[in-house]
């Protein structure tokens, strides 16, 4: 079971790593800079595609060792003192990084949200309010596509 407390350990570690990652895609949204953004991201990716690994190994492990059960389970049934303590100690720690992630991840798909928002807003006021559609035709479907085709209109 020692290979469950490195894998447990490995995933503890990476966790960490996408927290971080979480906050300092935060602040590049906060700042409204494009680049670093896409760097983060990608470094997301791959922490994520990493993790996911890592939790194929844990269960792997689990299989090897012939244990069908969740980890809380196994905790219970593990005879040894110090590892229980240790599993405790590392799923209370997942079970936190997992409840940080998810409010950093909810923040920053509002900030996302506003900034969409806000784009749209200054595309509408940029473009010059007309009475015709903008289209090449005069049956125009609706308002909306109205507006989109105004803008492919204005950027042509």
């Amino acid at each position: 079971m020692n290979n469950l407390t490195e894998v447990l350990q490995m995933l503890t570690d990476l966790h960490i790593t996408l927290l971080e990652t979480s906050k300092k895609k935060q602040e590049i949204l906060i700042s409204a800079e494009i680049n670093p953004l896409l760097a983060v991201m990608a470094d997301e990716s791959k922490l994520i595609k990493k993790i996911k690994e890592a939790d194929e190994l844990r269960m792997e492990v689990l299989e090897h060792e012939n244990t069908y059960l969740p980890l809380s389970k196994l905790i219970e049934q593990q005879p040894d003192k110090d590892i229980q303590a240790e599993w405790t100690a590392k799923m209370l720690l997942l079970e936190r990084l997992f409840q940080e992630i998810e409010k950093v991840n909810h923040l920053n798909q509002q900030l996302l949200q506003q900034s969409l928002t806000y784009t749209q807003f200054m595309i509408e006021k940029m473009i010059p309010q007309s009475e015709g559609s903008g289209l090449y035709s005069a049956e125009a479907a609706s308002q909306d596509s109205r507006e989109y085709a105004r803008l492919f209109d204005i950027k042509a």
